[in-house]
């Protein structure tokens, strides 16, 4: 594992996001509001363990380590996350109340942080986030 995901990230860029949300049943007010903010990542890694801190809205903090499965509460209600390495990407396969999602987070070569979200349906959206 040689991939340090340590830093604070800004949001940029989102693709097809809010049908995303859409697809696991986020009411429409907290779509549009979701679709219009730019959230900051405060992400401390220490090997197999992190801390993800949220900055948007609601501020949210996740401690976890990699292996271990840990509980969140999300828009859809609350999920069972198990985190994972797949390859360098870390990857969460997510046990919520409308189906199981995935979601994947990687620093691709033009050195931006990708976080690709794929609901039950097959949904797939992405978002972009800047090393500030």
């Amino acid at each position: 594992m040689a991939v340090d995901f340590t830093g604070n990230w800004k949001h940029v860029e989102s693709e097809n996001f809010e049908a995303c949300l859409e697809a696991l049943g986020v009411n429409f007010a907290i779509r549009k509001i979701a679709k219009n903010t730019n959230p900051r990542l405060e992400i401390q890694q220490d090997l197999n363990n992190f801390k993800i801190k949220t900055v948007s809205i609601k501020t949210t903090e996740v401690k976890f380590k990699i292996g271990e499965e840990f509980e969140d509460d999300l828009p859809m209600g609350k999920v069972k996350i198990m985190p994972t390495w797949d390859g360098e990407k870390l990857h969460f396969d997510i046990d919520s109340p409308v189906g199981k999602l995935v979601n994947e987070r990687e620093i691709r070569s033009d050195g931006r942080l990708y976080l690709v979200m794929k609901a039950p349906d097959g949904t797939t959206c992405t978002r972009i986030f800047t090393k500030e």
